[in-house]
């Protein structure tokens, strides 16, 4: 795994263990509730953003980060749908709760960076495959035929 995978993974999952570990202390009521953060919303208290903060937002994190360990197919998708969540969801926060915090900073850099830093190939797990391999997943390494010239058109 490359270096930069490697802090990939650490953002994933920094993202996705804190997001469970404040669901969890929202549904618990361990953060005490307060009337502000939910006086402009949907919300009654803040048992149901817990939910969505461990599930949604946290899960994805995970999620995303089992896959890029594994090289999942598809591992690039689950990445950057973890980091735009995670964006949206302190987007959300800060409107919603109409409040700030430095932590509400760090996370929406930290899922800026999730989206970011995610390959738009999997270069590192394509490369450590077998020639047979990467042609059956639609890496092959042979040139694409050229175009046709202008005289076999006619």
């Amino acid at each position: 795994m490359s270096r930069k995978d490697k802090m990939l993974l650490g953002l994933l999952l920094f993202n996705g263990v804190t997001a469970v570990g404040g669901g969890l202390a929202l549904m618990t009521n361990w953060i005490p509730e307060q009337a502000p953060w939910v006086r402009n919303t949907d919300f009654t208290s803040n048992y149901f953003p817990g939910v969505i903060l461990m599930a949604v937002v946290g899960g994805c994190s995970l999620i995303a980060a089992i896959a890029l360990v594994k090289r999942s197919d598809g591992w690039q998708l689950a990445s950057i749908t973890a980091g735009t969540i995670m964006v949206f969801w302190i987007i959300g926060e800060i409107a919603s709760i109409r409040g700030f915090h430095v932590l509400q900073v760090i996370y929406l850099v930290t899922g800026a960076l999730v989206v970011t830093w995610t390959p738009a190939r999997d270069t590192e797990g394509l490369s450590s495959r077998r020639p047979s391999e990467r042609s059956a997943s639609g890496g092959s390494t042979r040139p694409l035929a050229s175009p046709r010239s202008d005289s076999a058109r006619s």
